[in-house]
């Protein structure tokens, strides 16, 4: 007879979940000191994989956020099937362009008081007060630890990170190589030694692994605020929420994600960052809006992944939240589009969808090209020139 508990089955359940854990953790204790010996004798893609679990947890160890070790979504996640078809529609490079990509090599005068270049997928120089701010720079070939595999570029980067002019701060949203890439920012340190780093915090663990002084990195979790005096007057950085996840390696969520607003003496901007849809974005547009600018993603959503990647109808919905009743005062730049090739959808799509569902009490959307600059107070510049500029690729 068997005479084995309801409560028995369970502890072995328990222990077998355990076991399997344990082993997990092991493997990746030991994936994690060869790539730390072969980031010490200079490999780069070991480096560019960045900080460890353990050079991370002194970072995050105190955030409200932590599950268990880990960041979560407050939000429930999605369900979605995977399908073999997924891979199959990518290997097609459905997102493609079909003609070469305008690019516009860049001209940077002082700081104004508002206006943007935008380099590429979340790279964009921003003016704001007499400051200048470079969001998520990555203006490598790939985003990818190593330059030989990897999404490479559909289009040119309009300068090199030692081309850039100088900048006050250097903001990230989240440590995916689509964000944070280790030779630009490295190289930005290294050519600007007054450039300070605002992150989430536990990215500031891989910033200090490439030889970035700690002194030059500031962290904020959900709802901190962080302040940078320039030359031209404080700037305050507030990281609010954002639905993603982050890593670089084996394990994912060890470091925070979010959005950003940046706020000057006189104007306001908003950056995304990578995000799902969330209605937590009301509450950014509550206690920071409304913006003068938003840099909101609009590119490299699926059906397959909603939670991570808001498509342009989503991405409208967003700046409404944190600019309601702004019209069409306030300027939204797409971003997330365009440069790398992350998911199904044609080349020209978010555009074409942001434009047609702007509705009545649409904002005002410029769709800079890579390298194109707007001045947002006279809304003039070589980014507007060819307002269909895109069209010709699609």
């Amino acid at each position: 007879m068997n005479v084995t508990s309801t409560t028995g089955r369970k502890g072995t359940n328990d222990l077998r979940r355990d076991v399997l854990a344990r082993a997990g953790s092991a493997g990746v204790a030991v994936a994690d000191a060869v790539v730390a010996r072969l980031a010490a004798e200079g490999l780069g893609p070991a480096r560019a994989l960045g900080a460890s679990r353990d050079q991370i947890a002194p970072h995050v160890r105190r955030s409200p956020h932590l599950r268990n070790g880990a960041f979560v979504n407050p939000e429930p996640p999605s369900i979605a099937d995977p399908s073999l078809q997924v891979l199959t529609d990518m290997a097609r490079r459905p997102g493609r362009p079909r003609r070469p990509v305008m690019v516009t090599v860049p001209r940077f005068d002082a700081p104004g008081d508002l206006a943007v270049t935008w380099l590429g997928h979340a790279t964009a120089v921003v003016d704001i007060d007499g400051a200048r701010v470079i969001t998520d720079p990555v203006l490598s070939r790939r985003c990818s630890p190593s330059q030989l595999v990897g999404p490479g570029r559909m289009h040119s980067a309009p300068l090199a990170p030692s081309q850039l002019p100088p900048l006050d701060v250097v903001l990230i949203s989240h440590d995916h190589y689509d964000h944070l890439d280790m030779d630009t920012v490295v190289t930005i340190a290294d050519t600007q030694p007054d450039a300070v780093f605002v992150t989430t915090i536990g990215v500031g663990a891989h910033l200090a692994s490439w030889g970035i002084a700690e002194d030059r990195i500031r962290q904020a979790d959900w709802w901190d605020e962080v302040v940078v005096p320039t030359g031209a007057g404080e700037l305050r950085f507030t990281c609010g929420p954002a639905r993603h996840f982050s890593g670089r390696w084996l394990e994912r969520n060890l470091t925070q994600w979010g959005s950003w607003a940046i706020t000057g003496r006189e104007h306001k901007v908003f950056f995304s960052g990578d995000t799902g849809h969330s209605e937590r974005f009301a509450d950014v547009g509550d206690r920071l809006g409304p913006f003068d600018l938003t840099l909101i993603a609009v590119g490299a959503y699926d059906v397959m992944w909603p939670d991570i990647h808001v498509n342009p109808e989503e991405a409208l919905s967003i700046h409404r939240m944190v600019s309601p009743g702004t019209g069409s005062d306030s300027v939204f730049i797409p971003i997330h589009w365009g440069t790398f090739n992350l998911a199904r959808h044609p080349w020209g799509e978010p555009i074409a969808r942001l434009q047609a569902d702007a509705g009545p009490d649409k904002p005002t959307i410029l769709v800079p090209q890579p390298g194109g600059s707007i001045d947002l107070m006279t809304r003039t510049g070589s980014g507007v020139a060819q307002p269909n500029w895109w069209e010709a690729s699609a």
